[in-house]
């Protein structure tokens, strides 16, 4: 009997696998913005990046509002251009050069030319200094002017960027990517102070930057020693849950599915062994055909929308596709399992059978 369970068993594990596949686009997609890229050669002293996590109801469930600094030097007075690259973000909210506010303008080709900007076979480029050529998208970069003085300069950059999302699972994941690349074409550049300002209700579940300088419930700090040793940084953001919750999605829904499913295995080829032992349960082979297969899914709609009101308030399956995949793959199993258990009953009639004195 327990090597009927195993196989029959298997038949559902690949049921939990057809379930977890989402037959829609889970994904969202996520502003990716840069350092500023210089045309020229100079210093940056320190960096200091504010990420503060903003809820939006409009077109995503949350926002990241960026406020970086940085501290530039330089030996003369100088009008320093420099390009500021962004993918999937509508423009930059401000801009401000040693407390005085200017104006960001979108690379396209109705700009005039730009030293540091060339069109070569089909395509525009970028330079960053030591005859340095790298493929732009125009769409893709914001560029300004900005008068410094010798000595240190304040450059504030604030934009708002778009979180993508990740909804394979209950709890929606949120992604913040930002290029530091552009850090090795600068004379030099020092470290970033990143600080990721989460609030109350949200926390960063994984990240590429190691062991924070600092931690609260509000706020994660890393320094940045080395920013050209990377070619990104990227931190993935969730809201909190509760401990129940927690526990409910360490399980994974589908695993307390698959367990119930088991038991339902389990006492079904019981009872069908006790039909054959007492003569009870005539109807035990059709009535489990009928009912373990669809409890399965049952299970995983109940464990899952509970594990879905437990994160998000709402009960119910957020899984799209479900039912469809419900319907296409259900008959299916009810075949499967029917001959299995076909063979079973079969099995243990035969083995009463032979028991009985001749």
């Amino acid at each position: 009997m327990n090597s009927k369970i195993i196989g029959l068993t298997i038949i559902l594990l690949l049921s939990v696998l057809a379930l977890s596949a989402n037959m829609a686009n889970p994904f969202g997609p996520h502003s990716i913005t840069a350092q500023l890229v210089p045309s020229s050669k100079a210093k940056v002293l320190r960096e200091r990046i504010d990420i503060h996590l903003v809820r939006d109801t409009v077109d995503y469930d949350y926002q990241s509002q960026f406020n970086i600094e940085y501290i530039i030097h330089t030996e003369e007075n100088m009008d320093f251009p420099l390009v500021f690259l962004a993918l999937n973000l509508d423009g930059l909210e401000n801009v401000t050069v040693n407390q005085k506010e200017i104006k960001s303008i979108p690379l396209d080709q109705k700009n005039p030319k730009l030293p540091f900007l060339r069109f070569k076979d089909g395509y525009y480029e970028i330079s960053y200094g030591n005859a340095e050529w790298e493929q732009i998208n125009l769409n893709d970069a914001f560029y300004f002017t900005a008068k410094l003085h010798k000595g240190e300069n304040s450059i504030k950059i604030q934009y708002r960027a778009f979180m993508g999302f990740d909804r394979r699972d209950i709890l929606t994941k949120y992604q913040i990517e930002y290029l530091l690349f552009p850090s090795k074409y600068w004379s030099s550049f020092g470290p970033i102070d990143l600080h990721l300002h989460t609030g109350n209700k949200m926390k960063a579940y994984a990240q590429n930057l190691g062991a924070p300088k600092q931690q609260t419930d509000t706020l994660v700090h890393w320094i940045i020693e080395s920013p050209g040793k990377q070619s990104s940084f990227k931190i993935e953001v969730g809201e909190k849950i509760a401990l129940p919750a927690k526990a409910l999605l360490w399980i994974h829904p589908e695993v307390l599915a698959l367990i119930g499913s088991i038991l339902l295995l389990y006492l079904h080829i019981r009872y069908i062994y006790k039909k054959y032992k007492t003569g009870a349960y005539r109807y035990a082979l059709l009535l489990g055909n009928l009912i373990v297969p669809a409890s399965f899914y049952g299970f995983c709609w109940f464990w899952t929308s509970l594990a879905n009101y437990l994160v998000n308030g709402i009960f119910a399956h957020n899984a799209r596709g479900y039912i469809l995949l419900v319907l296409f793959t259900l008959p299916l199993i009810y075949i499967i399992y029917g001959l299995a258990l076909f063979v079973v009953d079969r099995s243990i009639r035969a083995k009463f059978q032979q028991r009985q004195p001749e």
